[in-house]
């Protein structure tokens, strides 16, 4: 017995070290054992040197800033990343950066100003990344291990400090700028027709807070929760977060585009970046993105789309996809297969394997398309409102190819708004205890069942349909509020009856039609409005019908209307109001 112990002792010894050396093995190799998996080209180089060192802006304040080299003989092209994320810096420097320098590039990664080991006062969007990029540049250009050639990573915030450097007048050693998932014009982004995004800024402000130097808070998502719920809203910083947090508060008044908040010089030069670039741009973007609408128009503003190239998958912000199957579809915000040559091009002299234009994914086909500009079809399917006196149950509502006629209403309740379910435009899904609404694609039963959604659908489309560009929905409305919101959703209907969101989309009536200033409205008077979604590449399956769902809330994607006109953050009740649809209609920008 005491023999059988001893063997048994001595085997495990042995199948612990044998783990042990295998786990070393895979954690020393794990960068190509990555590689592999995403089938990327070997390695040229082995990691070298690393190092910390605090840059001087030119107004004296000092930025954090790590260097990582490859081996052998410098210098080397280079790749710069600012983040405004320290917590993550970790996943920069030892994830990002360490496949850079084994490609043969140096990565130079800093915190932003008032950020991480950084000095200076946290001020997000101004915080002189114009003038911190430029001079970060400058010194980067005077150290011995780059060769001039230099590039720009990086996804979201990460994205912005690239515009905002190139709008600094970059130094002509910069020769390309990767941004991932951000527009320079966020105008449209924090506010859809009047209607805030809490889903995506006030989420992100209770997790930023003061600065992410601060101890995390593990109530942030409760806080959240209750936050975008409260009213007035601009009192959430103190009341509810704790701290004054004037940049937040700052946008709860910014609903005009003319505002002074969108007219500070550091936003409207980023906000021109676009048509004043002189350089390649590789643009990365999601369909189900926080910035999808305003991306595709930053492309079609950019000086360089010649030599530029735009990818479009079906991701969110976090490079993550719903419910509904998209092959094919890896990636998300950091597309090696794409930087990889695309660096070796303009920084290396390579020649470049890669065509300019737009590489999309269509949803519903699961597969990828080249193409030299998009949209690309001036085509349109229109569907009109019909049945409208029976659209309040979920089947007799038409989607129908002539005008109906009659008239429904239905009433609005701030207090109990239309849970927002799928999508784009939200980023609280990817935060720990926010319980965020679900984005992207996912299945859309139980709504029609309210009795404030009504519900049009179309016939079956026996060949299917490709939707490809922009959706529009006119609707003729009134209300007994002296302002309120109206929602439209596009869904696909499958032929055995799963529904899965298309594109969705809010306006105000004070906001309607595109105004930048508030306009006035008297309760019960008709009028018409014109929803806008974001383009999109979806094709339909062979069977499938459409289906539109109208409303007046979508939250928290959006605030909840309280059916008074006037700021909405400085608003402290609520009013129940009673919406009217006298007819309407659907123009879809399609692909023959």
């Amino acid at each position: 017995m005491r023999i059988f112990q001893i063997k048994w002792v001595k085997w495990r010894l042995i199948s612990i070290g044998l783990l042990a050396t295998i786990a070393l093995v895979a954690f020393v190799g794990r960068h190509d054992i990555l590689r592999r998996l995403e089938g990327l080209p070997p390695f040229t180089h082995r990691a070298g040197e690393r190092f910390d060192t605090m840059v001087t802006m030119s107004d004296g304040v000092e930025l954090n800033t790590f260097v990582q080299l490859p081996a052998g003989e410098r210098p080397f092209p280079t790749v710069l990343v600012r983040t405004p994320y320290p917590e993550v810096s970790w996943a920069f420097r030892n994830i990002l950066c360490e496949r850079f320098v084994r490609y043969g590039y140096a990565c130079v990664t800093q915190d932003v100003r008032g950020q991480g080991g950084s000095g200076g006062d946290w001020d997000p969007g101004e915080n002189n990344e114009i003038a911190d990029g430029h001079d970060t540049l400058i010194w980067l250009v005077e150290q011995e291990f780059q060769d001039g050639n230099i590039a720009m990573v990086g996804s979201s915030y990460l994205s912005s400090v690239q515009y905002a450097a190139v709008a600094g007048g970059a130094p002509e050693e910069l020769k390309t700028i990767i941004p991932s998932m951000f527009t320079t014009d966020i105008r449209t982004v924090m506010y859809q027709d009047g209607m805030f995004r809490h889903e995506l800024y006030t989420a992100w402000a209770s997790m930023m807070r003061e600065s992410m130097n601060t101890s995390s808070n593990p109530e942030e998502g409760e806080q959240y929760q209750e936050a975008i719920r409260h009213r007035p809203h601009n009192e959430v910083d103190t009341k509810i977060f704790g701290l004054e947090m004037p940049w937040y508060t700052d946008m709860l008044t910014a609903m005009n585009h003319s505002s002074d908040y969108w007219q500070v010089d550091s936003r409207v030069a980023i906000r021109e970046t676009p048509e004043n670039m002189t350089i390649p741009v590789l643009m990365i973007g999601g369909w189900y993105d926080i910035f999808t609408g305003p991306q595709l128009e930053d492309w079609q503003r950019l000086a360089t789309q010649s030599e530029s190239r735009f990818i479009i998958g079906p991701w969110t912000h976090s490079g993550t996809i719903g419910e509904y199957p998209m092959p094919n579809s890896e990636g998300g915000q950091f597309q090696w297969a794409e930087m990889l040559p695309w660096l070796e091009h303009h920084l290396k002299g390579e020649p470049l394997t890669l065509s300019t234009g737009v590489k999309l994914y269509v949803i519903g086909e699961g597969d990828w398309e080249e193409r030299a500009a998009w949209p690309t079809s001036n085509e349109t399917e229109m569907l009109h409102l019909s049945n409208l006196a029976l659209s309040n149950d979920c089947e007799s509502g038409k989607l129908a190819t002539a005008p109906g006629s009659g008239e429904v209403s239905y009433t609005y309740d701030p207090d109990n708004p239309v849970p927002s379910r799928g999508g784009g435009g939200m980023l609280a899904y990817n935060m720990d205890g926010y319980d965020g609404a679900p984005p992207s694609n996912v299945d859309q039963s139980g709504f029609c069942e309210r009795e404030d959604v009504l519900t049009f659908t179309s016939e079956q489309f026996a060949d299917g349909l490709f939707i490809s560009g922009d959706i529009t929905v006119t609707l003729e409305v009134s209300s007994t509020a002296p302002d309120t919101a109206f929602t439209a959703k596009l869904i696909e209907v499958f032929p055995d009856g799963s529904t899965f969101n298309i594109r969705d989309s809010i306006t105000s009536l004070a906001y309607r039609n595109g105004a930048d200033e508030p306009l006035t409205y008297l309760p019960g008077e008709p009028v018409t409005i014109t929803i806008d979604f974001w383009p999109i590449a979806w094709q339909l399956q062979p069977g499938s019908s459409l289906r539109l769902d109208i409303s007046s809330s979508n939250f928290p994607k959006f605030h909840a209307h309280t059916n008074r006109a006037g700021v909405w953050s400085e608003q402290t009740g609520a009013d129940i109001a009673v919406q009217t649809i006298y007819g309407g209609q659907v123009d879809l920008q399609i692909e023959p």
